[in-house]
């Protein structure tokens, strides 16, 4: 049964309206909560149905990454970017009418309620939605080796110049309280950001035979050495760390050898084409900071799976989910699909 209805998810005036017209969306197509999470699997996805029941059942906003899989379920692709769309805007609007001192339901549903089951997507691309628009100003900041010419408005003010092996102090990362929760949600994401120590491979799981490491932005978007995927023996002399930011976040840092290079971590750029790109810097307190989440248990198998998460709407993810040595790893919406998914483990070098 799938009977074709007319529902717009852009006529959502609320969080209440918006998960109405989700279950409206299951009913019309006649798919059980069983059938849906089968048809998710079929398609390289997971869907729990505890985790839909909660989401139709509930009065909270679901994840992106939950409604997508879920549209995808109930044959509705081609208007997935109007679900997602119209789900930001309930969310920003209960935002607004909780303002900054009350309305706590409201923001419970909207924002520190989302459901925390991350589901994980193979294989396939999702649109890119709505960036989320970062003030990433960098202050006397040098880039890694090289001079940034044209940099975009977030790298404007950084001043050309060698490589300093400097370290940064840790300053607490605030961004990253966005997600909420009770206790017994705070542990359990805890125990999920738990990721390697020491030097380290980031290799994404998609294509686990390359490597994070540094390289020329692709078509010329960005003249300074960015983030890329490229084959893991073309690392060596780098090493890769992750180093406490704050409260459960981290810097992704690469080391050299070289004095003249030192260390940098990476920090996202804003603004232009090179908007998503990361960018060693000499001044690691001023880099972008990460949630590392790992996926449930039996997913990864040898290696862990993680999910890096800058803040409730970006993720670490490879340009247009492609394989191919040399692209970007940029800062972009979260989809839950594979190419936002990396493999953590120990480095040999």
């Amino acid at each position: 049964m799938d009977i074709r209805g007319n529902t717009d998810p852009a006529a959502a005036r609320d969080v209440t309206e918006f998960l109405a017209m989700l279950r409206d969306l299951k009913e019309r197509r006649g798919l059980t909560y069983r059938q849906l999470e089968q048809r998710a699997a079929e398609q390289g996805e997971v869907l729990a149905r505890s985790t839909l029941a909660d989401v139709l059942g509930g009065r909270r906003l679901p994840r992106p990454e939950v409604l997508a899989v879920f549209v995808r379920a109930c044959g509705e692709e081609e208007r997935l970017t109007a679900w997602l769309e119209a789900r930001e805007n309930v969310a920003a609007r209960a935002r607004n009418v909780a303002g900054p001192a009350g309305g706590a339901a409201t923001v419970t549903e909207a924002a520190a309620g989302e459901q925390a089951t991350a589901p994980r997507r193979i294989g396939r691309r999702t649109p890119l939605l709505l960036a989320t628009a970062a003030a990433l100003a960098a202050v006397g900041v040098t880039a890694w080796a090289l001079a940034s010419k044209g940099s975009p408005a977030d790298s404007a003010s950084g001043t050309p110049g060698k490589h300093e092996a400097t370290t940064g102090a840790p300053t607490p990362d605030q961004r990253q309280s966005g997600h909420g929760g009770d206790a017994a949600t705070g542990a359990k994401a805890g125990a999920q950001r738990a990721a390697p120590a020491g030097w380290i491979w980031i290799r994404p799981a998609a294509a686990p035979a390359l490597c994070v490491t540094e390289g020329p932005a692709q078509e010329g978007r960005y003249d300074g050495v960015v983030a890329v995927q490229r084959p893991c023996g073309d690392v060596a002399p780098q090493r890769t760390k992750l180093e406490p930011a704050g409260a459960h976040t981290c810097r992704i840092a690469w080391v050299h050898p070289d004095p003249a290079r030192g260390k940098g971590c990476l920090k996202a750029l804003s603004g232009g084409p090179a908007d998503g790109l990361l960018e060693p810097r000499n001044a690691c307190g001023d880099a972008s900071s990460f949630r590392v989440e790992r996926e449930p248990s039996g997913t990864g198998g040898e290696h862990g799976r993680y999910v890096f998460r800058a803040d409730g709407q970006r993720c670490l993810g490879v340009r247009d989910s492609r394989t191919a040595a040399g692209t970007e790893v940029i800062l972009q919406r979260c989809t839950g699909g594979t190419a936002q998914t990396f493999l953590i483990d120990a480095a040999s070098q």
